[in-house]
């Protein structure tokens, strides 16, 4: 395949072992349009190609591990050299018009590093939340399956399966127990629903990464998973939200620095994550807003205060430096991921709050206290960092006064004055 262009940032182990981890591939053109490229994750790296189509375009696919700690084997586990001439061969019959790459199986497992990789590179938030349903789900169902290979039927399968298995119990993957799952004795409609519901999610993930699969020429054919729906009626929501009373209750009974995050939360709408890396300098006192650098949809916003949440920030911040974080535990640390979760068990049961609640139904509550007051949907889904307004519709619309009669009013035509000429009055 022509002589061995040489690079020295990924041509031995040594020289890729100073490289820095990242989200996207280093890249070297080793023929024209033709593109090897080397990802270095956590753990391991993988060799990609990229390679430039007839139309102008790139596309990019896995072609095998990198030999960083385990010799090569030159189909799987592949060298600088061994990854070139694959490179090689795989851009070539792409640049041919045989757009399918036919030197080595593309598994599903293949197809989610694919994914992953311009999920990372897209800044996603929710990264860590799709590998786990991915890693719990998806893996070990389908993960050595070529995505050619698969059918409806077994999708289908797998689908119906995911609604009707129990909800995964939390476990710890460092002490590696066998998975336990947690029954629900009354298995009511709710339950049902919100198994689909859950289910409906993984097949969004699942599909999202076939269609990258597909989109990215990897499969010729899509017929398979084009033909999954998802389970209908499930997504109403039925949102909890916390009375005044249980609100009172609720902040009487926590401690004292786990009450200041959860008054943080009725004051803002803001969610645990946002919260929990705010910063002193993050509050303005001129605007009275708190801004959040990055929500889940990735777009900053500005969150203003009324003059509780004023005060509470002016106590909160007073005294502090802006590059200080704005909520600590009593040992002055991070409030960390999933930190929340026992603290609120504990302080719902001692306020008498049933069910127990989670922290994002603090969120809930802002926003429906906000849509009770007759706030417009466009502001609400502005402060609580939506999209568009679409899911705040769907979440608070039910709750605003005359909500459904104002926009009858607003849309119903008026058919005309209809006169009555020819009526009798009945005796």
């Amino acid at each position: 395949m022509g002589r061995l262009v040489r690079d020295s940032n990924m041509g031995t182990r040594e020289a890729r072992r100073k490289l820095v981890a990242r989200k996207v591939p280093y890249w070297r053109l080793i023929v024209e349009g033709i593109h090897l490229g080397y990802y270095k994750g956590s753990t391991s790296g993988k060799w990609y190609v990229k390679t430039r189509t007839t139309e102008g375009k790139y596309t990019w696919q896995v072609i095998g591990s990198a030999d960083d700690f385990v010799d090569a084997n030159g189909k799987t586990v592949l060298n600088y050299s061994q990854a070139q001439d694959f490179a090689k061969k795989i851009g070539e019959k792409i640049r041919l018009g045989s757009d399918y790459e036919t030197t080595r199986p593309y598994t599903v497992k293949n197809a989610v590093e694919d994914y992953l990789i311009d999920f990372k590179a897209n800044g996603k938030k929710s990264l860590y939340a799709t590998q786990t349903q991915i890693n719990a789900h998806i893996l070990p169902a389908f993960g050595e399956k070529l995505v050619s290979t698969l059918s409806f039927k077994q999708l289908n399968g797998w689908k119906n399966k995911l609604a009707t298995t129990d909800k995964r119990a939390r476990s710890s993957k460092k002490l590696n127990r066998t998975q336990k799952y947690i029954a629900d004795d009354n298995e009511d409609a709710d339950y049902l629903r919100r198994r689909r519901a859950t289910a409906n999610r993984i097949i969004t993930i699942f599909k999202a990464i076939l269609n990258h699969a597909f989109n990215t020429n990897r499969v010729q054919s899509n017929e398979a998973w084009q033909k999954l729906k998802p389970f209908k009626n499930v997504s109403e929501p039925k949102i909890r939200f916390l009375s005044g009373s249980e609100i009172t209750r609720l902040l009487n009974a926590c401690e004292p620095d786990f009450r200041q995050l959860i008054r943080g939360a009725l004051l803002t709408g803001a969610r645990y994550g946002e919260l929990t890396t705010l910063k002193v300098g993050d509050y303005s006192s001129n605007n009275n807003t708190v801004f959040i650098h990055q929500s889940k949809s990735g777009k900053p916003r500005h969150i203003p205060l009324n003059q509780e949440g004023i005060n509470f920030f002016e106590q909160l911040t007073i005294g502090k430096s802006s590059h200080e974080l704005m909520f600590t535990r009593a040992d002055s640390k991070q409030w960390k991921k999933n930190y929340q979760v026992r603290p609120l068990e504990a302080t719902c049961k001692a306020a008498n709050i049933k069910p127990t609640i989670n922290f994002h139904i603090l969120r809930h509550t802002y926003g429906s206290a906000l849509a009770m007051k007759g706030v417009p949907l466009q502001v609400i889904a502005a402060v609580l960092g939506h999209s568009d307004t679409r899911i705040t519709h769907k979440h608070y619309a039910h709750l605003m006064p005359s909500y459904i009669a104002d926009v009858i009013k607003e849309h119903l035509p008026d058919f005309g004055k209809t006169e009555m000429k020819n009526i009798v009055k009945i005796a």
